[in-house]
């Protein structure tokens, strides 16, 4: 961990964006002085390559000395990420990592985050802690990625129906509904979902639905129930039953510890 503190780079944001559909109008950029990291938490971003991959949930991005941030999404789609800007104190330096990589555990990902921005925005703890958390975490992170990179292609049909699910939670979706978007089947789509994420087409929904609940407590005003409504749940009994199961505390409860 000591060499990670000996790194000239001071963190100075931490926070997320979220585009409009198709992507970002303003792309945003790294000065000559800065690295600006982009994490993916939902949704799809074209890359870099010389023939631009399509690039989803767990992608890192890393830009340095006037590269700009990630910026074109698919014309009905669109990309929520996790944005941290650092500052360097030393002339020249770079940081010696690829543009991008993939964070394989996404789940991981999630829950790191979201306690690192309670951490830079509330508990107001040392910035240059949290920095130097950050960049052992995504350092770490990186090298995992390499090692499984035999691993590192998503499969295509599994894009599609996460893709799907991204933009269409707030509605009613059925498994149907998810499959036809991706061209499989019903058992196809469970069978892509637990090869590939560990999970069943239905849980995906259900914690991209909580997620954005948890964003939308922490950083908003609304009422519980008009939430619940915005993000699938027009029962907010079920949508409390729900959030409590998968955050471990309600609703409430959540909105307090970012809202002191």
């Amino acid at each position: 961990m000591n060499s990670w503190r000996n790194l000239p780079l001071h963190l100075i944001g931490f926070g997320t964006y979220k585009s409009p559909a198709g992507g970002s109008r303003k792309p945003a950029w790294a000065a000559g002085n800065q690295v600006l990291l982009e994490i993916i938490q939902e949704g799809s971003v074209y890359g870099f390559e010389e023939t631009p991959v399509l690039h989803g949930e767990g992608s890192v991005f890393c830009h340095q000395a006037g590269q700009v941030s990630v910026s074109e999404s698919p014309a009905e789609s669109y990309y929520h990420c996790y944005v941290v800007r650092f500052e360097c104190r030393q002339k020249n330096w770079r940081l010696e990592w690829p543009r991008c990589f993939q964070w394989k555990d996404r789940k991981s990902m999630h829950a790191f985050a979201a306690e690192l921005l309670h951490a830079f925005h509330y508990a107001a703890m040392d910035r240059d802690v949290i920095g130097d958390l950050i960049l052992a975490r995504l350092g770490f992170e990186l090298e995992r990625s390499r090692s499984l990179e035999r691993t590192q292609a998503v499969h295509p049909q599994l894009s599609l129906a996460t893709d799907f699910i991204n933009r269409s939670y707030a509605k009613p979706v059925s498994l149907e509904d998810v499959a036809k978007a991706a061209g499989v089947s019903v058992s196809h789509l469970h069978l892509l979902f637990r090869a590939h994420l560990g999970e069943s087409p239905h849980q995906y929904l259900i914690q991209k639905r909580l997620r954005i609940a948890g964003h939308a407590l922490a950083t908003g005003n609304q009422s519980i129930k008009v939430l619940a409504a915005e993000v699938g749940y027009p029962n907010a009994e079920n949508f409390c039953r729900a959030f409590k199961k998968f955050f471990g505390r309600s609703a409430s409860e959540y909105r307090r510890a970012y809202f002191r």
